[in-house]
């Protein structure tokens, strides 16, 4: 009996060794994959900030590249010149088509918004920006000339371009979000702009032929 004992006792122990060696390969075991998996979680974290840093410097080599293009040069030069210097508003003290030349500045403006940055509710937005200054130029009796010196819509299109191209998040969800609106709203002034450029024309080519007249009256009477 106590032979017995012993026997049973060492394939006890025999079998809790066996039990408990296999307990602690499957602890290593789980060791290792959760290693495996933390190296790996580690390694996609890394690649995903490489790639977040490769975004980031291609979007500053573009805004640098924009900022030393000529097209950039040329309207920040156009900014200078046309409100800086007030060119803008002393074109539009032409009569009727004052406005329409000083608005040929815009142009530069629309080529950058987009060929350049290639933005196309960047675009409405500039050209939104124009139409409505046009509209306010073209008020009479010298309200809308008094207008020009102060609107300044070169200046606004061209902080708007650069808040835009240096990734202002605020600039870019509204220009965006309002790309449709401001669609629609350019081509309502657009029609305003005609009926109104098409009166001035009208009233402009009256009051020549009235002035021409009173000159040839008075010129009469000697």
């Amino acid at each position: 009996m106590e032979g017995k004992s012993i026997i049973e006792n060492e394939s006890f122990f025999n079998a809790n060794d066996t039990l408990m060696g296999q307990d602690g390969g499957i602890a290593h075991d789980n060791s290792n994959s959760l290693n495996d998996e933390i190296v790996s979680f580690d390694k996609g974290s890394d690649t995903f900030n490489s790639k977040d840093e490769v975004r980031r410097q291609r979007r500053e080599n573009e805004i640098h590249e924009l900022k030393a293009s000529k097209a950039y040069k040329f309207i920040s030069t156009v900014t200078t010149l046309a409100d800086r210097y007030f060119l803008d508003a002393l074109l539009g003290l032409v009569p009727s088509v004052g406005d329409l030349v000083s608005s040929i500045f815009g142009l530069p403006f629309i080529y950058v918004t987009l060929f350049k940055v290639k933005s196309i509710p960047l675009t409405l937005a500039v050209i939104y920006n124009y139409l409505v200054d046009i509209l306010l130029g073209s008020i009479p009796f010298f309200i809308g000339d008094a207008i020009d010196f102060f609107s300044k819509a070169h200046v606004k299109n061209l902080d708007l371009i650069t808040r835009y191209v240096e990734g202002d998040k605020k600039t870019i969800r509204k220009v965006r979000s309002k790309a449709l609106i401001t669609a629609l709203l350019i081509l309502i002034l657009s029609v305003v702009i005609y009926f109104v450029f098409r009166l001035l024309i009208g009233v402009t080519a009256w009051t020549w032929t009235l002035i021409i007249d009173m000159f040839k009256w008075l010129a009469g009477l000697f």
